[in-house]
């Protein structure tokens, strides 16, 4: 080959020199990936080809159209909110001013009034039935409730005046009331408490009024109901009496009970009942007891009733009352001290829902003998007659007795021979 066609093929095989570097550029161009190939009519807000598949970007919202978008919302929710507020409102003041539509009437007052006229008529029979039974103490109930029934009459009357006329002032404020209502749910918020302030003014006017009815007839009320408790006393100490274990002795009549603890301890000692009599002081026990206990829950329990002692009230030489006070409860105490002749030297009771003082201003009136002024009837000549001619010697031994008769004793021991003598 000749110099000329070797030099002829280098020059063939080497870039053109005005071409510099084009054949590097497209071997480039070539591979670059086709996503990053620029798509047609993407930028610069150009609008797709007619028949093309791209669609039109979405037009972006500005903050000036979003501020404006939440203040119209807050403004409605600030609205619906007000609206709600204001509904409320004046739907309270309705259901009050119902409420006190009703309140007119006094009902209230009228429902006193009726009570009382039922527990006053049916007084006379149940005293009278208590009386049939034995009672014979407290002779003051039956004219009690004669005065009671007196005054009731006058009173009922002065009482449905002065309702009526009540009645009659508050319908005018109640009218009042209503229209100024009637147009705050279609008014300002002016109005709104203009009618706040009339059913205001409204209440205070039956309150009033139902406390000066009350005031009227409370007095009498007090009276009435105390009366009944007395009566509902009697009978449940005589229900106590049949039901009690020992007996009562002839002519020997009760006067009041109540619900007691024996305190043979601080705080421990049997529960039961304290009697008394015109003629002895007696505690019987009488409460529920478990007899069978499965894992420390009572399932099985009987009542236990004796009688734990009996003293003759002449044999009471002492009383003391006290208040005891622990963990916010009240305990009324009473101590008995009892004479050397008694076969127990005191004891001391815890009196449930009874007043120990009023329990020592009675044994004081029994023992006195005062509490014969009470009694309905007298005592049985015979058997006090019997009691005064109680002997002075022993009919065994003739020993001289240096036992002194005391109210309530209805035997004596000779203290020389043992032997019993009754009286």
């Amino acid at each position: 080959m000749s110099k000329k066609s070797v030099k002829h093929r280098r020059e063939s095989s080497t870039p053109h020199k005005g071409k510099k570097g084009v054949g590097r550029k497209k071997t480039k161009m070539s591979r670059r990936p086709a996503s990053r190939r620029p798509v047609s009519g993407a930028r610069k807000g150009k609008k797709p080809i007619a028949g093309s598949d791209e669609q039109p970007t979405r037009p972006t919202t500005t903050p000036t159209s979003l501020g404006v978008a939440g203040a119209v919302g807050a403004a409605a929710a600030a609205s619906a909110s007000v609206t709600e507020t204001r509904q409320a409102r004046l739907e309270q003041l309705q259901s009050q001013f119902s409420d006190l539509q009703n309140e007119m009437a006094l009902t209230s007052s009228n429902a006193d009034l009726a009570e009382m006229e039922t527990a006053l008529s049916l007084m006379p029979t149940e005293l009278a039935t208590l009386r049939t039974r034995g009672y014979v103490f407290r002779n003051f109930l039956e004219n009690k409730i004669a005065v009671l029934s007196e005054k009731w009459t006058q009173m009922q009357n002065r009482v449905t005046t002065e309702v009526t006329r009540h009645q009659r002032e508050l319908q005018r404020d109640a009218d009042a009331a209503e229209r100024a209502l009637q147009a705050a749910w279609s008014g300002s918020s002016m109005q709104i408490s203009q009618a706040e302030s009339t059913i205001r003014t409204l209440e205070s006017k039956v309150r009033a009024a139902q406390s000066a009815i009350s005031a009227m007839y409370a007095p009498l009320k007090s009276n009435i109901y105390q009366t009944q408790r007395q009566i509902e006393e009697i009978k449940e100490l005589l229900d106590w009496v049949d039901e009690a274990s020992f007996g009562l002795h002839p002519a020997e009549d009760p006067v009041a009970a109540c619900r007691a603890q024996y305190l043979e301890r601080e705080d421990e000692g049997p529960e039961g009942l304290l009697f008394l009599t015109d003629e002895r002081l007696i505690f019987e026990r009488k409460e529920e007891v478990a007899t069978k206990k499965i894992l420390f829950i009572t399932t099985e329990k009987e009542t236990v009733q004796e009688m734990i002692f009996d003293v003759p009230i002449g044999q009471i030489d002492e009383m003391k009352a006290s208040d005891q006070r622990k963990l916010l409860r009240r305990k009324e105490i009473l101590e008995l001290f009892f004479a050397p002749e008694a076969d127990l030297s005191g004891a001391t009771l815890r009196l449930i829902h009874a007043d120990n003082e009023d329990w020592v201003t009675l044994i004081g009136r029994v023992k006195s003998g005062e509490i014969a002024k009470e009694r309905t009837q007298p005592k049985d000549e015979e058997v006090m007659e019997a009691i005064s001619a109680a002997p002075t010697k022993c009919p065994t031994c003739g020993a001289t007795l240096s036992a002194e008769i005391v109210r309530g004793m209805r035997e004596i021991t000779c203290e020389y021979c043992g032997t019993v003598i009754r009286l």
